[in-house]
């Protein structure tokens, strides 16, 4: 099985948010970009955990 590796465009998109992010003095906004990111990376493992059970279970 091979790594999942980031595509360039997602690369860009990184850099670009992190520096808007390293820019920002706007605590209340960094706040909200912080919670924002725990529910995405809360929903997409619970996307891949729903993927892996499907594929154990033969769908």
């Amino acid at each position: 099985m091979e790594p999942i590796a980031l595509t360039l465009g997602q690369k860009f998109e990184i850099e670009k948010f992190s520096r808007e992010i390293d820019n920002s003095d706007d605590l209340a906004a960094l706040r909200s970009i912080a919670k924002e990111l725990l529910v995405a990376w809360k929903q997409q493992q619970a996307a891949s955990a729903w993927i892996v059970r499907q594929q154990s279970q033969g769908l």
